[in-house]
């Protein structure tokens, strides 16, 4: 049997030795602190602590305290903490601050052992689980973002960093980079996990809706708004906001967003009252926001509001050692959930996908290796689901306009880019949006605009039956 090695923390020093001598005669090793500063100490300069049982109030430190330290450790300690009878609802709120769980005092000899089984079970299955994933891909996945190239292990160490702090971050990369993953992750490694993570998306909605969705709205602040209904601002209470595609938002929501910024406070829409902002506010975009600035379309004071710490994402082009680290990990996944037998990659196809550029990203390999695997019949995948071919790709450059300024030629052929993989995928999926845009690693209204931008209409790809 593992000897699990047990913290209890009670200023009492008769709770603390009835508890050990419990847990002592059922193999537990067991430390007492009756002083929390000194547990907190021992938390902070002792890696090998399986569980922490510690009393919520006492005198000079609290326990919430000691579960701070406890489960902010590199390696976090479980956390069971004890109230009275009378103090219910404040352990319910100690539960929502990452205890693993609570007890009653009295504590009896039993539902003592239970607990501490079961927290320590737990434990471990959270363990076996990040070493699986770490089996699966090679690498240990950092709060579910996968690779070891040399880029991403500085945006792990950068998440690291900005995650115990409240400073507002832009991340900034390609459709498809992991945006959403990395803001998810700086709310997870932070100190605000155990709070509402909540994701705005600024292209998804018209700008009426995305004020009301934003700041919630009064009853009869507008037509058809016949209840209260509250915002994301606010139902995020000290949690994390995540304004996704930013670029987007219209210049009159910026000015609002912006004296949210500064003033910490907002007003529901129709409404008077200020309701104070807890919330941090994390932005992302795939638009180059200085160009925007320049262009009128995107406010100067509240970039600088946003862009207090950027982390740029590198395109999945740029991070070649881990592409095929990411293919074997969705290869994985949805082999699993499609109960197929495939053992791998043909050496043919995984020089296929180093090949190619990936515009959509890890969402655009997910998605061809979803499909790939839903379709292959074989053992060994020898073909990937159809991608667009080497020529089509390098017809592009053939008329790269060389003779032109280098900014306008850049626009030019990244629109041919954008236009060629368009159409390729719309023909393919005869005229289905909703396809196209799983493909590309897009949104079905940024397919649309697309479509609208270049001319096109669902329409002409439709097939055509006999």
């Amino acid at each position: 049997m593992q000897m699990y090695k047990v913290m209890v923390v009670d200023d009492d020093e008769r709770v603390c030795m009835d508890i050990a001598e419990i847990l002592e005669q059922e193999g537990y090793l067991v430390a007492t602190f009756t002083s929390p500063i000194h547990a907190i100490k021992t938390l902070e300069t002792i890696p090998d602590v399986d569980l922490v049982l510690t009393d919520i109030k006492m005198p000079s430190v609290d326990g919430i305290e000691v579960l701070n330290v406890a489960r902010n450790r590199k390696n976090p300690v479980p956390v069971i903490v004890f109230t009275g009878y009378g103090d219910i609802d404040l352990a319910v709120e100690v539960m929502k601050k990452g205890a693993s769980d609570f007890l009653c005092k009295p504590i009896s000899r039993n539902e003592l052992l239970i607990r501490v089984k079961n927290a320590l079970e737990k434990q471990k299955l959270a363990e076996e689980i990040k070493d699986l994933r770490k089996k699966l891909t090679g690498y240990e996945a950092f709060h579910s973002l996968i690779g070891k190239s040399k880029r991403m292990r500085e945006i792990y160490e950068l998440i690291d960093v900005v995650a115990h702090t409240d400073s507002t971050v832009l991340i900034r990369g390609e459709t498809g980079t992991g945006k959403e993953l990395v803001a998810r992750a700086i709310h997870n490694a932070g100190e605000r996990r155990n709070e509402p993570f909540v994701g705005i998306s600024c292209t998804a909605l018209q700008p009426t809706l995305l004020e009301s969705e934003l700041f919630g709205h009064e009853k009869g602040a507008f037509t058809g708004a016949h209840t209260v209904k509250i915002g994301k601002l606010e139902s995020a209470g000290e949690g994390t906001v995540l304004l996704d595609e930013i670029g987007d938002m219209p210049l009159d929501l910026q000015a609002k967003l912006l004296r949210v910024l500064q003033e910490k406070e907002f007003e529901r829409v129709g409404g008077i009252k200020s309701i104070k902002l807890k919330a941090r506010i994390i932005a992302s975009t795939n638009r180059n926001l200085e160009e925007a600035v320049k262009e009128g379309r995107f406010r100067k004071d509240l970039y600088y509001r946003l862009n207090v710490v950027p982390i740029e994402l590198p395109p999945l082009r740029e991070r070649g050692e881990d592409i095929i680290l990411l293919a074997n990990y969705f290869l994985d996944v949805f082999k699993r959930q499609y109960d197929k037998k495939i053992e791998g990659f043909a050496p043919s196809v995984i020089s296929e996908m180093l090949e190619y550029d990936w515009p959509g990203n890890v969402r655009e390999l997910k998605n061809v290796i979803e499909r790939t695997v839903l379709m292959s019949p074989k053992r060994w995948i020898d073909r990937l689901a159809k991608l667009p071919s080497h020529e089509e790709r390098l017809k592009l450059f053939d008329r790269m306009p060389l003779n032109v300024p280098y900014l306008r030629a850049k626009k030019s052929v990244t629109e041919e880019l954008e236009k060629t993989y368009l159409i390729h995928y719309m023909r393919q999926e005869g005229g289905c949006i909703k396809r196209v845009a799983k493909l590309m690693g897009v949104s079905t209204r940024t397919v649309s605009r697309q479509l609208e931008k270049y001319g096109l209409h669902k329409q002409m790809f439709k097939r055509r039956s006999n």
